[in-house]
Formats: structure tokens, sequence, C-alpha cells
């Protein structure tokens, strides 16, 4: 049979070929997610600051979820100062630094932080010019910076933190061995940090500088701590209590590979599956003259699994390769769009290849049993009749899970009506996947139709060159539902993740726009201190001032039956005089109520949490801690603003710097605001209330990105697909085309009636994808807006259906040319 297996790909290498392309494709990318998984577990970065230090001590940064990935948290987890001393006590311990910091604005410097000198021997650093600082203003800067900043010893430098003003007195530049981190850092008196970090009884980390036997020493201060939630970093890891984007990007990271992993398995089923059914239906003769000469089902099976087996093992051991090469590729991409460090590197094990090989391998052979169970089971006579003709029919079990899918996917579309936010996404998906499989199953019918439905235009406009292709795309419905699928896909896949996004960010836009009733809005480069709320409060023509600290809240919930913890974007508000800055929309109680224990809710959070006014809301705030307010209001502007708000006092208790993200603040129209706060607060700005950007939007954009990132891997491979298929189905045309040609039919005439096909199967392709992904947009926009409109820019409507429409014209018209290439005569006598 293996013999057998090997004459038969050698004989029909073009038909295999397409088979190859597929299967190495899919394993590419299939690898490419697995090695982003396994980094996402596995990977990260060198340490910097903490280079000299041996253990590094941290609280727990994520928020454990039973049966699931653990949810990292969005603020650093603070510990007790007290716990300092216990660390130094413990026996190994040379020294223990408890290291806190605050963010400073710098001049020219896009982020800087101060640190108390205690942290510089962490690096570690040495005082190479000037003394060490000693006084509150005294500050010691590392080389590099002072370099930058163009400052040397006993210069005046000026330093803003929230927005006020301070000045420090440079004593000393410092350089050492060590890295002092992504973020300028400035080094003053252990007592001046503690004070700016505005947290004089809690530290960030502690870090110990030890000798020798790091491990044994790293579980002695885990055994000291027992009533602390602490990790212990080592190594490496020492990374993780340095930079909280590692630990978080590593997460998503998992989750994002996860996800697309899915699709992308869910979408090379398909295009696999597509791929061999085209290349069982070309070959539909010489299976029938087997099952002629007595070769039976399993025989047939046998040799067409041999073939599979051959050519997609070759595939997807040869994509493993270079499916190395795009996980790169992607994390430098997604180092780009703000996901990950620049310096977060890929752990590059044989786990994922291996992996991607088997489920390639497993794909392929399943698919081939479904697309010769047809030609292998049938009796030899009808199976020689339907190698003749098409088959008029689609056989039952096909035609039945075609309808249940599409019933599937319409139901999917509905679940926004009913689970409000992240549900409505996952709805979405969903139900564009369910639709196109379903125009996968039922494509031959939806060619069919479609081309009956245009076919007598086509003939007026067109006598021969329309004619012809009416009749071919009739007779050959299941051939060209073959090549119409991966487009759809292309199409549907394109549409609901571009558009979704699209869709939340007009709506986030406008209800921002729309809800800020103020006049100004103040903002600053790192926050803003409370003191510039309460100084804009006394200058002359304020009438109301609304601070809001922005920050992120997760909810423990049942959702259908099991335990799932929910982020939402968090505002911390002052009720007092709110009305008058700042319009939520309220739909139910009262939002002055929102003073001490109490919290508001968006529509969309209410509706996914099953809460109401009055109930109690299980939250944990971006540090950890736990509460439980009273829901005292639910209003409807939650894109805009965050599904979540509670009292600015409470929220900012739980930031690392208890700044404002911003002021709202309404005036008398008498325009002396601008002036009094650039004369006392220099580098804070005063903008009009256009100027405040919908909650959350800075990280959607950023997601954004990271999901078009992955999208367009993902539709790379569709385009591959889509070439592939049309390529395979065209270039097995040139005997018909010999044919038509001999009777008398003009070359540009042949020309002329692949155009029409081309154009037909596209028009079926773009029309058919766009109403497998209506339903799930529709739903989205329901669920989320409430407006059954979703936001679809034209332009970018327009790009994904040109894209597909330029691709398909160009696979089917460049095949067409070549194979027209040949003299009729020799291309009719060609083997078949």
């Amino acid at each position: 049979m293996r013999l057998l297996a090997m004459a038969s790909i050698r004989y029909r290498r073009g038909g295999f070929a397409g088979v190859f392309v597929a299967v190495l494709c899919a394993s590419a990318l299939l690898t490419a997610l697995g090695v982003l998984f396994e980094s996402g577990l596995r990977a990260g970065v060198e340490p910097q600051r903490y280079a000299g230090a041996a253990v590094v001590v941290a609280a727990r940064q994520a928020l454990p979820v039973a049966g699931d990935l653990d949810v990292p948290l969005a603020e650093r987890v603070p510990l007790p100062a007290d716990a300092v001393a216990r660390v130094a006590a413990v026996p190994g311990v040379d020294r223990a630094v408890g290291e806190v910091s605050a963010p400073v604005v710098l001049p020219g410097e896009p982020a800087a932080r101060a640190y108390g000198w205690g942290s510089a021997a962490l690096a570690p650093l040495e005082v190479r010019e000037g003394v060490a600082p000693a006084r509150p203003r005294d500050a010691v800067l590392d080389a590099a910076l002072a370099d930058r900043l163009g400052v040397r010893v006993g210069d005046r430098l000026p330093v803003a933190l929230g927005g006020e003003p301070r000045e420090y007195t440079v004593t000393g530049v410092a350089a050492g061995a060590g890295d002092t981190g992504r973020q300028a850092a400035l080094y003053v008196t252990d007592e001046e940090a503690r004070a700016l970090s505005g947290r004089p009884d809690q530290v960030d980390v502690i870090a110990v500088l030890a000798g020798a036997d790091v491990d044994g020493l790293a579980a002695r201060i885990g055994a000291a701590l027992p009533d602390l939630d602490v990790e212990v970093h080592t190594g490496d890891r020492r990374a993780d209590a340095e930079f909280l984007d590692v630990g978080r990007v590593r997460a998503e990271l998992v989750v994002l590979s996860l996800s697309f992993a899915g699709t992308t398995l869910m979408i090379s089923v398909l295009v696999v599956a597509g791929t061999l059914g085209l290349s069982v239906q070309q070959r539909r003769r010489e299976l029938a003259l087997l099952r002629a000469i007595v070769a039976t089902p399993r025989q047939v099976h046998r040799l067409v699994g041999a073939e599979v087996l051959l050519v997609a093992g070759t595939a997807a051991v040869l994509g493993a390769l270079p499916g190395i090469g795009v996980a790169h590729l992607m994390r430098d991409a997604f180092a780009s769009a703000g996901m990950l460090p620049p310096d977060f590197g890929l752990v590059t094990g044989p786990v994922p290849p291996v992996a991607a090989v088997l489920l390639v391998l497993v794909t392929a052979r399943v698919a081939a049993w479904v697309a010769v169970r047809r030609a292998a089971s049938a009796p030899p006579v009808e199976a020689l009749r339907d190698a003749a003709v098409e088959p008029p029919r689609l056989g039952a079990v096909r035609a039945v899970s075609g309808w249940a899918f599409a019933a599937l996917g319409a139901g999917a579309a509905l679940v926004p009506l009913f689970l409000p936010g992240e549900q409505a996404l996952a709805g979405a998906g969903a139900s564009a996947i369910c639709l196109v499989v379903a125009a996968g199953l039922l494509g031959p019918r939806l060619v069919t139709g479609a081309t009956r439905l245009v076919a007598g235009p086509l003939r007026r406009v067109s006598p021969v060159g329309g004619h012809l292709a009416v009749e071919g795309v009739l007779a050959n419905a299941r051939r060209l539902a073959a090549v119409v699928t991966p487009m759809v896909l292309a199409v549907a896949m394109a549409s609901v993740q571009l558009f979704t996004q699209t869709t939340v960010r007009a709506a986030a836009a406008e209800q921002a726009s729309g809800g800020v009733v103020a006049d100004v809005v103040v903002t600053g480069p790192a926050g803003l201190a409370p003191g510039v709320a309460e100084a804009i409060r006394r200058v002359p023509g304020v009438e109301a001032v609304t601070p809001v600290v922005r920050g992120q809240a997760f909810v423990r919930h049942l959702a259908l039956g099991e335990e799932q913890v929910s982020a939402y974007a968090v505002q911390g508000l002052v009720a007092d005089g709110l009305d008058r800055t700042l319009d939520l929309r309220t739909t139910a109680g009262d939002l002055a109520r929102l003073t001490g224990d109490a919290v508001a809710l968006s529509e969309q959070a209410a509706g996914a949490l099953g809460l109401g006014v009055g109930d109690r809301v299980d939250l944990v705030l971006g540090d950890g801690a736990s509460a439980r307010p009273e829901v005292v209001a639910i209003y409807g502007h939650g894109l805009g603003f965050g599904d979540v708000a509670l009292p600015r006092d409470v929220l900012a208790a739980h930031t690392p710097t208890g700044f404002d993200h911003s002021v709202l603040v309404r005036t008398d129209g008498s325009g002396a605001l601008a002036a009094a706060v650039a004369e006392r607060f220099p580098g804070v700005v005063v903008q009009d209330r256009a100027a405040l950007d919908a909650a959350g939007q800075e990280q959607r954009d950023t997601q954004s990105w990271i999901s078009l990132i992955a999208l367009l891997v993902v539709l790379g491979y569709l385009a591959i697909s889509v070439v592939n298929t049309l390529v395979m189905a065209t270039a097995e045309r040139s005997r018909e085309f010999a044919l038509l040609r001999l009777v008398g039919t003009r070359r540009r005439q042949v020309v002329r009636m692949t155009r029409v096909e081309a154009l037909l199967v596209v028009g079926i392709a773009i029309v058919v994808g766009t109403a497998a992904a209506l339903p799930a947009l529709v739903g989205v926009s329901i669920g989320l807006t409430g407006s059954p409109v979703p936001s679809v820019p034209p332009l970018l409507y327009l790009a994904i259906t040109g894209t597909v429409a330029v691709l398909g014209l160009a696979a089917i018209g460049v095949p067409t040319r070549m194979a027209l290439r040949a003299r009729p005569v020799d291309a009719i006598g060609a083997r078949d």
C-alpha cells in the first residue's frame, strides 16, 4: 500500500502540492502559537536593578481562580514595612532592603521613579562623583541619566511629583555593573523615598543581599513569613518582582496564544478538509475505477490515508522550523504594539513543534477519511456515475449538519441579548464560526442558488463567456464550494474581529464625549497629587471640581455554573458636585450616595453579574484588597467611563500613588484657570472636555493592536489557503479548456468565462462572509451599546473585501492563462 501511495503521489504531484502547502502553513502557524504559549509559561527577562540581589520577596501579584489560570493584578501589592526586619533576621541574610518608590517627572524623560538610596546596593551602584544623599532634598543620578539631562554634581534639578514642583540638589553621580532599569532612576534618602511614596508603613519588595545557598535561603525566608501571601524569587524570576508587566504579559500571552490556537486549529480543519476534499474530487474517476476492479472500501481508505500521511507528515515536519521564525516575528510585532517588553525572550523547546505536527496529522487523517468516505463506500457502478457527472444533491448527513450549524450560529448571535459583556464577544466569535461551517457544508446549494439568481443578467451581458460560466458553475458546484469556503472564512473572521473593536471604540468615545459636562479637564504626565485639585477649587471662577482616579477591579461571580473572575475598569469619583461635571446617565439609584461603603455599576456589569441597587458586590481591587460595597446606582455610560465607580478616597487608597488621573472643572467662563494652573504647577495641562479619553481606551487600543497582529497572521494563512485552493481547482481544468477550444471556443472567450466564474466565486464569498458576520456584529452592538447598528468604517470593509477579491481573481486568472499556453491538441491528450 505504501508503494502504491508513493506512485499515486508522483503521478498527481499538482493535487498533492496543494495539500502539502495547506498542511505546511497550518503546522507553521500552530508551532508559532505553541512557542508563544510555552514562552508565556516559562520565559521572561533578566533582572536589572535587582541584579545584585540574591533573593527578592514580593507579595503575590495574581488572583487565584479555581480550575483556571490566575488573574494578574493591575497594581503592585505592597508588603508591611515590619516584614523587612523579619527577613533580615533569617540565617544567611547579609542585608535586607525594603524598597519603596514613587513616580516623578524629570525634564525630557518619558518616565522616571525616585528610589531610596538603600536600593542602589541591589544593582549594585556606587557613587563615582560626589557623595550619597544625606538631606531630604539631596539626589543621586546614575551616570547615563546625568548625561542625558546634562547635569553635574552641585546642580539644581527640577522634579515634579503628581504635578507639584520640587527641586533637588544633585550631590552625586553613580555607576556600576548593574543596569538601573527601563525607567530613569533618581535616588534620594530612604526617608524621603518613603515620604514621596505616601506609604511610609509599606514597602514594594524586600530584596536580600546574601552569599551562597540561594535556594535554601529562599525556602527559609518563605517559612519566616507564614502569615503573608508572598512569592520568593531567585534567578531570572527576580525580574517578575522588578517588572510587574512581565508577569502580566506572560498571562496575557498564554491566554492570547490559547485563544488563537483554538481558532487556528478550527480554521486548519476547515482549510485542510476543504483542500483534501478538492483533491479527492479531482480523483473521482481514479477512485471509481479502483472500486470497479474490486477494491474494497477499506483498501481505498488505506490508500488515501497512506497518501495523506506521507504528504502531510513531510509538510508538517518541514513547517515546524519556519513556525519558530513566525513566533519570533510575532514577538517583535507584539513588542512594537506595547504588549511585550522589548527584551522579552522566547522559549523554543521541542514540545510546540511536536504537538503541532501531531495535531496537523490527526486533522489531515480525519479530513481524508471524511473526504473519501462517499467515494469509498458507494457501489462501483454508482461511483463511476458520480465520477462522470457530479451528484446533484447533498448527502442527508451533510445537509442536516449544515442546517444544524446555521441554527447554532443564529442562536449564538443572540447571546449578547441575554448575557452582556464578555459573553457577548464570545457569542459573536462562536456565531461567526458556526455560520462559516454551515456555509462550507451547504456550499454547493449556496453556489447553485446564487448562480441561478444572476444567470439571466450574466448571459445577456456576455452571451458566450457568461453562458459557459453559468453552466460550468452549475455543473461543478461542489468543486467551487470548496474554494469559496476559505474566502468566506477570511471575510467573516476579519469583519467580526475588526468591526467589534470599531463598534466598542466608537461607543466608548461617544459616551466619553457626551458624558463630560465640565468645561475643562486638567491632566498631568504622571498623575495629579490631591493638592492640585484643592488648589483648583480656590481659583476664582471655579464652580465645581471632580477629581477622577482610574484603576482596575476584579469581581468573582458564577457564569454558566462555573466560577469566573471578570476585570473591570474602575473610576474613583467625588459625589459632591458630580452632576455639574459628569453625566454617567444614571438609570437606577442615585450617584449622590457614592460615599463610604458604596459602589455604582454600569448596566453591562450589573447585567453580567446579576446585581441591582441594594445588592452587595464582592470586589478585589487592583492591589489585591477585598471589599464588599453596596450598589447605590446603575448607569449607562460604562464603555466611556468604566464599569465600576467607587468613592475617590476608597479607590485612591489602593493605587500605588493615590494620585488623580484627571480633574474635571466647571467654571463661570472667566478663563482664569489656565493661567493659575500654569503658574503654580508647571507641566500640568488644562484642556477642553473633549480631551478626556474613554476609560481604559489606551488598554483597549493596545489589545486591539495585539488582536490585529494575531488576526493578520491568521488571515495570512487564510490568504495562502485561498490562493492554494483556487490554483488547485483551476490548474486541473487544462483538458476542459482544451476541449472548449477544440469545439470552437476562442481563447479570449475561455478567459472571459473564467473571469465571470471568478467574479461569481468572489461575489458569493463576500456576500456569504458578510452575512455570516452580520448576526454576530448586530448581537455585539446590541449587547454593548443597545443599538443594533454596529460601527463599520466603509473604507475598512472595502479593504477586506477588496483584498479577498484581488486574491481570488489573481488566483484564478494566472493559472488559467498558464493552462491556455499549451496547444489544445497537446493538452487534450495529457494524462488524466
